[in-house]
């Protein structure tokens, strides 16, 4: 219950604009996330669809100081191609009609898409968003293993903020009695734990 308060206090410090942001590929998608963690930005919606235009999106609330900055990071460390402001709720809905547009004109050609999106309202809202925000981190885990490498090895995230993350998840799916699921998580956080001490070794030896 203590992440769900969190995350509400976030909700409502953070409100004042809904960003729409889009990824070219995994490596990209996965340094925003991580920029989007530590920087205590609310995940709205995330979408994984991997076409030849773009990887995946995003749909967060930030503030005006925390949009400026991400922009100048974006040209530092390439955080995302395309950035849009949702100004209005008929601005808003036009960007939904054309990304719904182009998901329809893919089907039948492109992998499966993982999406969700909701209105958050209360903490049962937040219980859901936190349901679906592990499915769809375990699908892309399991999509493909070169994201399971990136997510390893990637500075954008701490190691700390890694294993934290996948704690969460498998008492979640234990509780669920999902032990496949968990299994599957544990190796990730072995790998990470062996990552990081090579990389302990590593700077020793270059010492």
């Amino acid at each position: 219950m203590d992440r769900i308060g969190d995350i509400m206090g976030k909700w409502h410090r953070h409100r004042e604009l809904e960003v729409y942001l889009t990824t070219f590929d995994g490596a990209q998608h996965l340094r925003l996330h991580g920029w989007l963690k530590r920087n205590d930005c609310l995940i709205k919606a995330e979408n994984i669809s991997d076409n030849d235009d773009y990887f995946g999106t995003f749909m967060i609330y930030i503030t005006e100081n925390q949009l400026e900055k991400l922009k100048d990071q974006n040209k530092e460390r390439s955080l995302f191609i395309d950035l849009e402001v949702m100004s209005t709720e008929s601005k808003r809905w036009d960007l939904l009609q054309d990304i719904k547009k182009k998901e329809r004109e893919d089907m039948f050609d492109k992998i499966q898409n993982f999406i969700f999106s909701f209105q958050i309202r209360d903490k049962e809202d937040i219980q859901k968003f936190l349901t679906q925000a592990n499915e769809t981190s375990l699908a892309l885990f399991k999509k493909d293993d070169d994201f399971i490498n990136e997510y390893v090895e990637t500075s954008e995230m701490s190691k700390e903020d890694k294993l934290k993350d996948l704690e969460l998840m498998i008492e979640t799916f234990v509780e669920e009695e999902r032990y496949e699921d968990c299994a599957f998580l544990v190796k990730i956080k072995e790998k990470i734990e062996k990552h990081y001490k090579l990389k302990v070794i590593k700077n020793k030896n270059n010492e």
